[in-house]
């Protein structure tokens, strides 16, 4: 786009963002926020590749660059000779359009069913489904590291489940207010 085409074009969104009401003026800076914090997320995937050290075919450890494509760094093994990107054997793999990735984790977030996220981004119901499932795979390998030295913990009870238990492991318990009429039951009434 050259200078004068772009202070044409500037002047006339500067005329038209005059017009918006709030609720339009919140909406189009929630867009635009969207699409800075995307930029940074594809970025963040992109510094990935640059510190791959190893192809993730082969664990070859003698890489280099071979092209971009869509965008993205390509690499290549040396000994394998196959190319990858950062994205390869990583469930982030083939999942495009790449725009729609922090809409619907914001959906993911935000509690929302497939079908819900589906109609939010734009995708079918079923690419909604299968993307929960690459997402929910990675967020699964992410884990705090386990504890290590001295480690100092308190008591914590947690109240166990013997339903439909034969052998209960304690007394068992009795509803408030139960009719004597109950299988069981002391033959005991109670005045209320």
């Amino acid at each position: 786009m050259g200078i004068d085409e772009y202070a044409a074009v500037r002047t006339q969104c500067l005329a038209w963002l005059t017009r918006l009401t709030g609720e339009q003026g919140d909406g189009l800076h929630q867009l635009f926020e969207r699409c800075a914090s995307l930029a940074d997320c594809l970025a963040l995937t992109e510094e990935r590749g640059t510190r791959m050290r190893r192809c993730p075919h082969c664990a070859g450890d003698k890489l280099y660059r071979h092209g971009i494509l869509h965008g993205r760094q390509r690499y290549r093994g040396r000994q394998c000779r196959r190319s990858f990107n950062a994205l390869t054997a990583t469930p982030q793999a083939f999942i495009r359009p790449r725009e729609k990735w922090l809409p619907f984790l914001q959906c993911m977030l935000g509690s929302m069913t497939a079908g819900a996220a589906a109609e939010t981004t734009g995708n079918h119901r079923s690419t909604s489904f299968r993307w929960r499932h690459r997402f929910l795979a990675m967020a699964k390998d992410d884990r705090p590291k386990p504890l290590s030295g001295i480690v100092e913990a308190g008591k914590t009870y947690l109240l166990e489940s013997q339903k439909g238990s034969r052998r209960l492991t304690r007394p068992p318990r009795r509803a408030a207010a139960c009719p004597t009429t109950w299988a069981g039951s002391t033959g005991s009434t109670v005045d209320t």
